[in-house]
């Protein structure tokens, strides 16, 4: 099958579908090339965008401004990054917001994530009018979808791409498989790369990242994104760019895997007492509301695992008071017979859940020091007593004492939404070479060349990666297009 078109675009996630939508209203011919039988992503899982200086906020009189939020990130990261890159995101996110509103996205509202993170994130509402939960930016994707086809854009869904066809030292084409085993070639005068990282490749993790997946590290792993755009664009001769996993700190091993533990994850996303296995303390235990930062945390630990203690006193307070903190992911929880339910993840996942009747008996459990676990527990309740906490001034809202006859531990690993980086691009998303020269014809967009964090996903403005996806795709398909359309035929 060939093909030809003004840009071809390799993977229709959110970077890749907003990508299409503002080349094909730029006036370009587009075709699309994506390996799975629907479009999304990582997207799919997600809620919603980053944006700043949105219609959204400034009817809710938020006073967050493009350039305080910039001063703010860019300090975070230590200037450590493409200043030039984030610039062009963030001036853009606010306007996207308002251009997606007007092809018919509708947003429940910008919130925060966490109490100390800003809110910038931009929350999907579902088309079904339903409550906002995991997946509910799969709306915003089938809105892209719908309004790209519109538009004319071409999807070849069920197409992997296998090859960036380069002649002359200039980008021209793409070369993928259909389902039925047929070679499509696509001739055009403009590629994008946005294939959202690495996150389903184990080998790639491990050499890159320097984590094992299912052992530390219990990332999103949506099937199909194992690296393909990255190792298409080093063949062609473009640079690594910086590569981490977006980490988020204190998911269950399991995952998502069990609506039960689902429902109890908000008893165990609270500021308790938090221990490593020699049994101590590891940090004020509120700030791990900040899941990057609690990442890092844990990264720190033996066996890169933690350990979130809750006990019978704990959880009646909890029921009569409500829970310090709700998720706006996954809500309060329901925590009647709380007992009965834990000790049922007990008995199905006995590496990730523990509930005994003594400190001691948690301890050993576990296969935690005994000894040191009883005095942190001690320290901890005197610190409770005193409503002070003078190992790390602990909020004294927060100091709840370990009285109980019946403790639960859950634990904490590494997670995050997928893998960040490993196409380098300057700040136009142009691809560069190992000299830092644009390779003509290529740009890149989304996580496959995000390496704006430093390490760290910053959590303090929410929604960070799916609006660098979202906008830099924007970007992308408009730059591409001006392009294509300035060459001669």
């Amino acid at each position: 099958m060939k093909l030809t078109a003004d840009v071809g675009i390799i993977a229709a996630g959110p970077a890749g579908l907003c990508a299409a939508v503002s080349a094909s209203e730029a006036g370009a011919s587009v075709v699309v090339f994506e390996k799975a039988n629907n479009v999304g992503g990582t997207a799919n899982m997600g809620m919603g965008p980053f944006g700043v200086e949105s219609r959204i906020q400034k009817a809710a009189f938020s006073n967050l401004t493009k350039e305080d939020v910039f001063r703010k990130f860019m300090d975070y990261v230590h200037w450590h990054t493409d200043a030039r890159l984030v610039h062009e995101y963030f001036w853009k996110s606010g306007e996207t917001i308002d251009w997606l509103e007007d092809m018919g996205v509708k947003f429940a509202g910008a919130v925060k994530y966490f109490p100390d993170s800003e809110a910038t994130w931009h929350v999907v509402q579902p088309e079904d009018g339903s409550i906002p939960g995991p997946r509910a930016a799969s709306t915003m994707n089938r809105i892209l979808y719908r309004r790209a086809q519109e538009l004319g854009a071409r999807f070849l869904l069920e197409t992997p791409a296998t090859r960036i066809i380069k002649e002359d030292g200039k980008v021209c084409g793409i070369l993928g498989k259909n389902a039925q085993g047929e070679e499509v070639e696509l001739r055009c005068k403009a590629v994008i790369v946005a294939t959202g990282g690495f996150g389903c490749n184990p080998e790639m993790i491990r050499e890159y990242t320097g984590l094992d997946f299912g052992k530390n590290v219990f990332n999103f792993a949506v099937p199909g994104i194992v690296g393909d755009g990255i190792r298409m664009v080093w063949e062609i001769g473009g640079a690594k760019g910086r590569m981490s996993i977006e980490a988020t700190g204190g998911v269950s091993p399991i995952g998502d895997s069990d609506p039960e533990a689902i429902e109890l994850r908000g008893v165990f996303s609270q500021a308790n007492l938090t221990v490593n296995k020699q049994g101590f303390r590891i940090c004020d235990e509120s700030i791990m509301q900040n899941s990057s930062v609690a990442a890092n945390i844990i990264d720190e630990q033996t066996g890169k695992r933690v350990y979130n203690i809750v006990d019978d006193s704990i959880i009646k307070r909890f029921r009569r008071n409500g829970m310090p903190f709700s998720s706006n992911v996954f809500g309060s929880g329901n925590i009647d017979n709380f007992d009965e339910r834990f000790t049922k993840l007990t008995e199905l996942y006995p590496d990730c859940y523990y509930a005994a009747d003594s400190l001691e008996e948690l301890a050993d459990k576990i296969g935690m020091n005994r000894e040191n676990f009883v005095e942190t527990v001690e320290e901890y309740n005197d610190a409770c007593d005193d409503n002070y906490d003078e190992l790390f001034g602990k909020n004294r809202k927060y100091l709840l004492p370990y009285r109980g006859k019946r403790f639960y531990a859950a634990v904490g690993c590494i997670g995050g939404y997928g893998t960040l980086g490993g196409i380098k691009v300057n700040w136009k998303q142009e691809v560069v070479d190992t000299e830092f020269n644009p390779i003509p014809g290529l740009w890149g967009a989304g996580s496959d060349i995000n390496e704006i964090y430093d390490g760290t996903y910053m959590f303090y403005f929410p929604g960070n990666t799916m609006g660098f996806a979202v906008n830099t795709g924007r970007i992308a398909g408009e730059r591409a297009a001006d392009y294509a359309l300035s060459l001669e035929d």
